[in-house]
């Protein structure tokens, strides 16, 4: 779908609380070079989003802008995408990334945020502020969203008395029946817990170490030290993405009883490339792959699902063992809200979560003796409730009982 250029924004009166910091921020620590570069070069690597955005001030003019957006859509179905990717393709510039936290093993939560790092998550704080807000939401931008393809409005349910903010809207819930969940009496059949694109899996060590281009990750930091981080030793960790048009309420790909539910603390980040669009015009795109070695061109740092705000959920099941599901919150998503806890009983494609503004991703760890096998392709979107893996351990379990 074709890009566009976004602005000119409006210079205020005065900026918002959050702006000002960012600016005293810069003036106290003598940053101005650096990030009047990373503009530059934001501007000049010609993506038609920044078009507007040629100076430092202009760049201050966006994130006021940006704070009290009302989110709305065109004809792309991109323009919730393109807004929120700015920021971060400017703080990715290599002027100024050295002024925020790595995504590296042990970065976060053994180390504490660079002054930075802690304002954008300041930031998307103040951002999901206003989208709970009614002002976030109007009969306008409402329309805008079923107007626009990609959203698949038709398969929404809205609420007799209305969505009452932006957030509220983005975890908008489905009509009955329109995520049927496949298989849901057979414990063998494991489901997508999301509307969300498959990228892949890989092995834990017996060390409870998962290797993303060559960093190690411990499981342990992943699951913030979790009474069950060792549990998932020898076991299988995959990953999956979502999209800001996509439906944002995950639910459990297992039957079983909730063990632990918890929110983690961590950091805001998107990593933004530079694609061409059908027009041969270069747009942002967020790349959230973990890196593989014929995945080269794409420059995302492994692992910084390991350092985002997330919720945990392990989940007991009787035929299967612990699985561990984590909603990852990405960018400007102001908040992963859990909808369980623990103690709870759920049957397979019950709700547990849901995300609140920007994209999001799902990792989902199995325990080595579940055997799972993963069906899932690479690339490819699976809507939630969809077969993505089989449990052998269940499999045989049942077999198991069927002679008896």
């Amino acid at each position: 779908m074709p890009s566009q250029a976004l602005g000119p924004f409006p210079t205020p009166a005065t900026y918002h609380p959050m702006v000002q910091g960012l600016m005293n921020m810069i003036k106290r620590n003598k940053w101005e070079d650096k990030f009047i570069k990373a503009v530059s070069d934001a501007y000049n690597s010609g993506v038609e989003e920044t078009t507007h955005i040629k100076t430092l001030p202009d760049f201050y003019d966006y994130l006021h802008y940006f704070l009290t957006w009302v989110p709305r859509e065109d004809d792309t179905g991109n323009l919730v995408h393109n807004m929120m990717s700015i920021m971060y393709f400017v703080l990715d510039q290599e002027s100024v990334k050295s002024l925020q936290s790595p995504i590296q093993p042990s970065s976060y939560p053994n180390q504490p945020l660079t002054e930075l790092s802690q304002w954008m998550v300041y930031f998307s704080f103040a951002l999901g502020q206003f989208l709970n807000t009614p002002e976030s939401l109007t009969e306008e931008s409402l329309r805008s969203f079923y107007n626009t393809e990609n959203y698949c409005m038709n398969l929404y349910e809205a609420p007799r008395e209305g969505w009452h903010s932006f957030n509220d809207f983005f975890a908008r819930k489905l009509l009955p029946g329109a995520r049927p969940i496949e298989s849901p009496d057979n414990p063998a059949v494991i489901v997508s817990p999301a509307d969300s694109t498959f990228n892949g899996s890989w092995d834990i060590s017996n060390t409870s170490i998962v290797v993303l281009k060559d960093l190690p990750w411990t499981i342990g930091e992943l699951l913030a030290n979790s009474q069950y981080k060792d549990d998932f030793a020898g076991g299988t960790f995959m990953h999956s993405f979502l999209v800001p048009y996509n439906y944002h309420r995950v639910h459990t790909p297992i039957e079983g009883k909730v063990l632990e539910a918890i929110v983690i603390p961590g950091q805001t980040y998107c990593d933004v490339t530079i694609k061409k669009d059908s027009r041969g015009k270069k747009t942002l795109k967020p790349s959230r792959k973990f890196l593989r070695t014929d995945e080269i061109d794409i420059p995302d740092p492994p692992g910084y699902q390991f350092c985002q705000t997330r919720g945990l959920l392990v989940i007991d099941s009787p035929k299967i063992g612990k699985v561990a599901v984590l909603p990852v919150g990405m960018a400007h998503v102001s908040s992963v809200v859990l909808s369980t806890k623990a103690g709870a009983e759920l049957r397979k494609g019950d709700e547990i979560a849901y995300f609140q503004f920007g994209g999001s991703d799902v990792c989902i760890l199995f325990q080595k003796q579940s055997q799972v096998e993963l069906l899932a392709k690479d690339g490819v979107f699976y809507p939630m409730g969809k077969q993505i893996a089989v449990s052998h351990t269940a499999v045989q379990e049942s077999r198991k009982n069927k002679n008896m």
